[in-house]
């Protein structure tokens, strides 16, 4: 499924990410171990440029990585810089 799909479902998370990024690998290997409610979709940031064109909130959010989108039904309902997955997790409570 791409991001388009993934963005028009009722609730999504989108993870942006950068191949040498460290605490990117690092929420990966945290969210494997204890899942969240929701699947993420990872997009590294060089691949992002249609979605960040679609989201331009979303793009100017991004200067910490890795960061989270929170969408619903193609809106963009939160974004979270420098993600954990406490953050994630806290952010999808309070919608």
């Amino acid at each position: 499924m791409g991001w388009p799909e993934v963005v028009s479902a009722e609730l999504s998370v989108v993870i942006i990410t950068a191949e040498d990024c460290l605490h990117c690998i690092e929420l990966e290997a945290a969210l494997n171990e204890r899942p969240l409610e929701i699947t993420p979709h990872w997009i590294d940031k060089q691949k992002a440029s249609e979605l960040f064109a679609m989201f331009p909130l979303f793009a100017a959010s991004i200067d910490v990585l890795p960061c989270v989108g929170i969408f619903s039904r193609g809106e963009g309902k939160t974004m979270i810089r420098a993600a954990t997955p406490e953050r994630i997790a806290e952010a999808l409570a309070n919608l």
